[in-house]
């Protein structure tokens, strides 16, 4: 039997071989969530979650009181990045963008963090504590972690970048974390950041985040891992 926490994954996939089949196409509206869970026999939880899965591969477009619509293909940046991810050097260059950005980012949500920024960190580097055993869900809570940070800036244009790039590098990271997962190094990292963030210093979140960024190219490129 499928493990509980694959099964969003496995639902994405089996929607985007459907997206693929054209049993819906671009700017048509996906049933709701109850509708899809009854069809795959699955949670309204794990539809949620495959649909943002979905989302963050450039397959549909989620927005509050419109549903979920299929994404154009003209328009979605992120599947031109996957086309390219096999490539070495493309990887790298993501890497050095994701360098350039993310510590903004992490010294711009220490600037403007909130109670309700930091308790959502605190709450996934929790979770992350306890999934260090499962290698989806702990990936997934790392996406999270790096989307909630982008949010916490408060710049709508650098959250929106920063998350597609993140899940852009999700499938390399899940190979590389397969092969060698060393959780503890990301919870380690995190945490630094998050203690700067907590601390309202720009300076030492900035630092933490290129720190960490450092650890997370290096162990794609030693298949290890660090994300």
């Amino acid at each position: 039997m499928m493990r509980p926490a694959r099964i969003p994954e496995k639902l994405a996939k089996d929607l985007e071989q459907l997206l693929q089949d054209g049993v819906w196409r671009p700017g048509d509206q996906l049933p709701g969530e109850r509708d899809l869970a009854s069809r795959f026999g699955v949670s309204r939880s794990s539809v949620r979650e495959a649909l943002r899965i979905l989302e963050l591969h450039g397959w549909v477009d989620i927005r509050q009181g419109d549903g979920t619509r299929v994404a154009h293909p003209s328009e979605s940046f992120g599947r031109r990045l996957r086309s390219r991810l096999h490539e070495e050097d493309f990887i790298a260059e993501l890497f050095e963008v994701r360098r350039i950005l993310e510590p903004a980012v992490a010294a711009l949500a220490a600037e403007r963090s909130d109670t309700e920024g930091i308790q959502r960190l605190e709450e996934l580097l929790s979770q992350q504590q306890s999934a260090t055993a499962d290698l989806y869900r702990f990936v997934e809570l790392d996406l999270d972690f790096h989307k909630t940070l982008a949010e916490m800036s408060q710049n709508a244009v650098l959250s929106e970048i920063v998350v597609l790039l993140a899940a852009e590098l999700r499938q390399t990271r899940m190979t590389a974390t397969a092969k060698r997962f060393r959780p503890q190094s990301t919870l380690d990292e995190h945490r630094k950041i998050l203690e700067a963030i907590r601390a309202s210093d720009p300076e030492a979140a900035r630092k933490a985040m290129l720190a960490h960024l450092s650890t997370v190219e290096r162990s794609a490129k030693t298949k290890e891992v660090g994300r």
